[in-house]
């Protein structure tokens, strides 16, 4: 988990900017592995991150694996109106209150509606595991203002036209990166798919049909034959 998610701790400088997270992730690779490259996934805003991790440490990136990533968008999923607003100040902490008045299975189903294709396989494969981490994390008071920070520095780079701008830090990046949309995405607009390969230049895309905003849930067996595909070919084994 990011620090300050699941059951990990905050960060101690409260930026939660996606760089932020990429130097807490270096950390931890350093002191897990450390001068060895590591092949990176993120899905949504950690696709975010992934993108400045490797921007910031190509000596400890080997490949990217991108599903659905929060890269810049102007032109956002209307499904995605309420995560927008949220980040107006003021606007957010009031529909986060409107948001925790909601019990705990609401925002779960909730959850799975936004990310899923297919509401019922959400809920059968997922909605437990979130029931259980919402107990899990429901006495951690830093949480709904985390959240909210969390959101308002990532849409941040939505509206960065400088260098700095995930798609402009992308030209830097020399290593593989595998993209993979669901055509179904309801935060993620999946036509991205068309602009990657003039941002990355050494990179591969898959769109899945029917399939929305965690792909790697909805459908592993093809994130990961795509991703041993293009990065680990001679060790593919199809059923």
């Amino acid at each position: 988990d990011f620090p300050g998610f699941g059951l990990s701790t905050p960060m101690t400088n409260k930026q939660y900017h996606p760089k932020d997270f990429a130097s807490s992730m270096a950390e931890v690779v350093i002191n897990q592995f450390g001068n060895e490259k590591v092949h990176l996934f993120g899905n949504s805003h950690g696709g975010s991150v992934a993108v400045h991790f490797a921007s910031m440490f190509p000596e400890l990136t080997k490949t990217l694996t991108l599903i659905s990533p929060a890269l810049p968008d102007l032109i956002p999923q209307l499904s995605a109106s309420p995560v927008i607003l949220s980040a107006i100040p003021g606007v957010g902490e009031k529909l986060l209150e409107k948001y925790q008045e909601l019990s705990m299975e609401e925002r779960a189903k909730n959850t799975i509606n936004q990310c899923f294709y297919d509401i019922k396989l959400g809920e059968k494969i997922w909605l437990e595991d979130l029931l259980h981490e919402m107990k899990d994390r429901q006495g951690q008071t830093y949480i709904n203002e985390l959240t909210l920070i969390t959101l308002r520095n990532l849409l941040k780079t939505y509206f960065d036209f400088s260098s700095t701008n995930p798609w402009q830090l992308a030209k830097n990046i020399k290593e593989q990166a595998l993209f993979i949309y669901g055509a179904k995405d309801k935060l993620v607009h999946p036509k991205a798919a068309h602009v990657v390969h003039k941002y990355f230049e050494n990179s591969k895309v898959l769109v899945l049909p029917k399939v929305g905003h965690v792909a790697h849930i909805e459908k592993p067996q093809a994130v990961r034959d795509f991703f041993y595909k293009h990065h680990f070919s001679k060790l593919l084994v199809t059923e």
